[in-house]
């Protein structure tokens, strides 16, 4: 892979980044929109020949674009700009950086309503195709902030792994906290 800022600045350039909102040349990850239901966290290191991704949102979108991006070692073509060998990778069209979301997007936590909260984002995800509402980590089990499924009689734990349902649907959901 060529120098990782010139990659990274090609995905500042040509995808619509999430995070970091003001990224600094330490910062060698970027947080990108996948369409209004799904994010990729994209990583970027000199010791490899292509990014690291991984995609966050309900399993039926997530799942498929995550087992195409094992390819990625394979396919990467680096001649080729970063979305162009993402989009045939994955073989879906990525946001523009100009693409705009709703403010109540199904991306931003359903407790805290921020996408943001300054620590992380929301990328804890209902796995029903029908919700596939986001939340922050800590929004669901954090003592210190709203903690959502530790609180319910219904959810179950399991050494870091919470066992609980959606607060919007009601559908399962399965958190770690990592």
């Amino acid at each position: 892979m060529s120098e990782p800022w010139k990659v990274l600045d090609d995905i500042d350039r040509t995808l619509h980044v999430l995070q970091p909102q003001h990224p600094r040349r330490s910062d060698l990850w970027r947080r990108v929109a996948v369409g209004d239901l799904a994010n990729a966290l994209i990583e970027v290191s000199p010791d490899r020949y292509h990014p690291k991704l991984i995609v966050y949102g309900p399993a039926s979108i997530a799942g498929p674009l995550n087992n195409r991006a094992k390819d990625m070692r394979i396919e990467w073509n680096s001649s080729r700009g970063v979305k162009d060998n993402l989009e045939d990778i994955l073989g879906i069209e990525l946001p523009e950086p100009s693409a705009v979301y709703q403010q109540d997007g199904k991306i931003k936590c359903g407790i805290c309503l921020s996408f943001d909260d300054g620590a992380e984002i929301a990328d804890q995800v209902c796995t029903s195709d029908q919700c596939a509402q986001s939340f922050h980590r800590q929004c669901l089990i954090q003592v210190e902030y709203h903690e959502w499924l530790t609180t319910k009689e219904d959810t179950r734990q399991s050494y870091n792994t919470y066992f609980g349902k959606c607060p919007y649907c009601k559908g399962n959901m399965v958190v770690a906290n990592s």
